[in-house]
């Protein structure tokens, strides 16, 4: 009887599979199903105990998207159901079940592994339309992965940056990837205001039937300042040329006072001329009256 209640109870819930995942401490995952957003159904994510699954988030609603402390659930643009865990916990590994309800769900087997080249949180901080460089490490077996970009936003906004397979030279963003080191770094130019944001650096994993995207890195970018009002190239101009430009406007400034001294000089000069002509026009008249 116990076994047919399992049976039951397994064809309600519907298609159940289970797939590895693997995060580091600190870190972040993004676990990718086909099962599709479904606005009028419940959709949740529980993690499993001994006797049931402890609801993390259960709900039913025509948002797109639902937050609970670290743990998010949201439909990206081809309509997919999505988990992400931010910040992961040694205590976070377990198995956990997500779907949506009555309908298909999927079981995860979530490890949480410690390296020290990962999962510790930076924050760095940039002026507007200053040229950055972030770096940071990652575990020596994603050599040879790609490696992708992320950002999240405050209002739990996820938005792909760059990958190391991507190069566009019209983009503010590139990225190089130094293997032997094991060093991903991220250059921005031009830093705007809304680059201030939490920038996530993983690897694609394909899992049996949930991929996932294992983000060991974490960092978030303060921008501060102005902008000024000239361009960004002219922001950009070497010391050396100020120094060239500054001494040309004091030579111009030099050039324009010695005209003027000379030209004051020559009037001077022409005015003295010209009284001393007066003055012996003036005697020569006298004389010839007298």
């Amino acid at each position: 009887m116990k076994i047919l209640l399992i049976f039951i109870l397994y064809l309600i819930s519907g298609t159940v599979d289970c797939s590895h995942v693997t995060g580091f401490s600190g870190g972040s995952i993004i676990m990718i199903s086909d099962i599709q957003w479904d606005p009028s159904h419940t959709k949740y994510i529980c993690k499993m105990g001994q006797s049931d699954c402890n609801d993390i988030i259960r709900f039913r609603s025509q948002s797109h998207h639902v937050q609970y402390k670290r743990f998010l659930l949201y439909r990206n643009t081809g309509g997919s159901f999505l988990v992400m865990i931010r910040k992961l916990k040694p205590q976070d590994a377990g198995m956990y079940r997500f779907g949506v309800e009555d309908q298909s769900n999927y079981t995860v087997n979530l490890k949480v592994r410690n390296d020290a080249s990962c999962g510790v949180p930076k924050i760095m901080n940039a002026n507007l339309g200053q040229n950055i460089t972030v770096t940071c490490n990652y575990p020596g077996e994603y050599g040879k992965n790609n490696k992708y970009v992320i950002t999240l936003d405050d209002e739990t906004q996820i938005k792909p940056i760059i990958d190391t397979q991507t190069i566009s030279e019209k983009s503010r963003f590139s990225i190089s990837d130094d293997r032997s080191a094991k060093v991903l770094s991220v250059n921005i130019s031009d830093v705007r205001e809304t680059d201030g944001v939490f920038y996530l650096f993983g690897v694609w994993n394909k899992g049996a039937s949930v991929g996932y995207y294992s983000y060991f890195t974490e960092i978030q970018l303060h921008v501060t300042g102005t902008y000024m009002t000239t361009s960004a190239a002219q922001r950009e101009i070497p010391s050396g040329a100020e120094y060239s430009n500054s001494s040309a406007i004091i030579s111009v400034c030099v050039c324009v006072a010695l005209l003027l001294i000379g030209g004051l000089a020559l009037m001077i000069y022409k005015l003295r001329c010209k009284r001393t002509h007066d003055s012996t026009n003036f005697s020569t008249f006298i004389q010839e009256e007298t």
